[in-house]
């Protein structure tokens, strides 16, 4: 038995990099975890773990989902917004469909998922939970590099969003926690995904890089810490880096 047996947990993103180590951690602890993603070929369907399919750039996928959580597991205590996408490119680069999208997956999904899940929280749980969205140091400061400029727009979106929502559960004298996990370099899917190939990765980035990046082990290890705090206690941002990292 840990602090978190027997709670049930949303992961988003949870195919693959930090949502996939997240929901596994989760599960590990002993929480029932709905691990959601658009592709689930690495997530199996086992007791208390259950797998959803759900495209996040859908309303009304996203409606369903949390439907089918009302209806077959009665409550929810943990979402963990992790699902994100990013480009190759800087915004002088970009157009206005790549915008959109980025910002329906990076923003508009997990304020829509942070909102549902409270409601479920709040009907279902005696409104309480815990809401844990996943950052970047580019919510706290400009990158350099260009194709990582609309990525960090989107960041500080969502860096915005989550601190109006923890003004919002004060005012309502609710019992749900607000908290963002904001990683830096994170050795992950995500570059080839926004890269295309290995070859474009090692062009930007080269291939000897003077600091390991954060394993996605590290960065759930992270959330799982934060989930455990004292129920008074609320950890609004977590910035974790490799060391050496400079932003």
């Amino acid at each position: 038995m840990t602090a978190l047996s027997k709670k049930i947990g949303l992961v988003t993103g949870a195919n693959s990099g930090i949502g996939l180590a997240t929901a596994r951690h989760l599960f590990d602890e002993g929480v029932t975890v709905v691990a959601v993603d658009k592709d689930t070929d690495q997530l199996e369907e086992q007791q208390n773990f259950h797998v959803k399919q759900v495209n996040l750039l859908e309303e009304s996928e996203i409606a369903n989902l949390f439907q089918w959580i009302r209806s077959d597991l009665g409550g929810l205590d943990i979402v963990v917004n992790v699902a994100g996408i990013g480009t190759d490119h800087g915004i002088l680069d970009g157009n206005y469909q790549e915008w959109m999208k980025m910002i329906q997956v990076n923003l508009l999904a997990p304020t829509l998922c942070s909102k549902l899940a409270m409601e479920v929280m709040v009907d279902k749980c005696g409104g309480v939970g815990h809401v844990v969205n996943m950052q970047s140091v580019w919510s706290h400061a400009v990158p350099k590099t260009e194709h990582v400029h609309w990525y960090s727009v989107t960041k500080y979106g969502l860096k915005s969003m989550t601190d109006g929502l923890r003004i919002e559960v004060a005012n309502r004298k609710l019992d749900i926690r607000i908290s963002t996990v904001s990683p830096g370099p994170t050795e992950s899917n995500f570059n080839i995904n926004s890269f295309k190939t290995q070859d474009k990765v090692d062009q930007t980035f080269g291939t000897n890089r003077a600091f390991p990046r954060l394993d996605p082990t590290e960065v759930s290890a992270a959330v799982v810490h934060i989930l455990k705090t004292p129920k008074n206690v609320q950890i609004n941002d977590m910035i974790i880096t490799p060391q050496k990292y400079v932003f």
